[in-house]
């Protein structure tokens, strides 16, 4: 077994730890009451930590944090939460997991277990939450090693002048997210229209692209953030400068990776 997987498993992203960029607040009332922000919508959310625990945002209804202690003790009881609200718990009931619902007691049995049949219950749950997207987990292999990055013609600093590494990456329920070597987080909500070579890789299409990084030169602790959004009238973008609609004078890509 290798000596990680002894460690204490957190899924996340944005809580303030400095090696997955998670903004995480500390009531020194209660211990176990803390704050996370969002990485999809930037909420604030309060819940209450326990050895396993998966935390949904009661605004957005994604999942933002998982939290157990696979490989160290036993991953269940796990319980689901919707902000600060019990929604679901995840058991063992003699070798065979199953998920209870928190509103009237219904069980499903999953089908696989231990770490996985957390996931599997998120998965479930999400479905529940958000029962108009796909809920999978789907394989890609995003073929450029890195590039400069430009959000429908904005480019992030001057063209071609920064070279941004892939590091890693996922697609879940509609959210494509990569993480790349200083930190720096993109995530694309309902991507289409991708293009998926080794010398370009772009995104025709999102419903919403965020983009986060760490001040250069500083200390990682607190992330810089952009967001694009596109409506019935046009493409706004919106920082810490404030809210604005881009001039767009020819169709860009939403995100493309140069």
């Amino acid at each position: 077994m290798k000596m990680a997987m002894w460690k204490r498993i957190v899924i996340s992203i944005y809580a303030n730890r400095s090696w997955n960029g998670v903004k995480e607040k500390y009531d020194v009332s209660s211990m176990n009451e803390k704050m996370i922000e969002c990485k999809y919508c930037d909420s604030e959310i309060s819940y209450i930590s326990s050895a396993n625990f998966i935390v949904f945002c009661p605004h957005c209804k994604r999942e933002t944090l998982l939290e157990c202690e696979y490989g160290y003790g036993p991953e269940t009881p796990c319980q689901i939460l919707l902000g600060e609200k019990l929604f679901a718990t995840v058991k063992d009931s003699n070798g065979k997991y199953i998920l209870e619902m928190q509103s009237d007691g219904k069980k499903i049995k999953l089908k696989e277990k231990y770490l996985e049949a957390l996931k599997e219950a998120g998965g479930i749950i999400s479905g529940f939450l958000k029962p108009g997207i796909k809920h999978s987990v789907e394989p890609i292999k995003i073929k450029k090693k890195g590039g400069t990055l430009c959000f429908y013609g904005d480019w992030f600093g001057r063209p071609y002048d920064n070279y941004h590494k892939i590091v890693e990456y996922s697609y879940k329920d509609e959210v494509l997210e990569i993480v790349f070597d200083m930190w720096e987080r993109l995530i694309v909500i309902q991507p289409s229209g991708i293009i998926n070579t080794e010398k370009e890789f772009s995104i025709e299409h999102a419903e919403m692209v965020k983009w986060s990084w760490y001040p250069y030169g500083s200390s990682r602790e607190k992330m810089n953030k952009i967001s694009y959004t596109v409506t019935d009238d046009g493409i706004y973008k919106e920082s810490k400068q404030g809210k604005q609609r881009l001039l767009i004078k020819e169709q860009n890509p939403a995100v493309s990776i140069v």
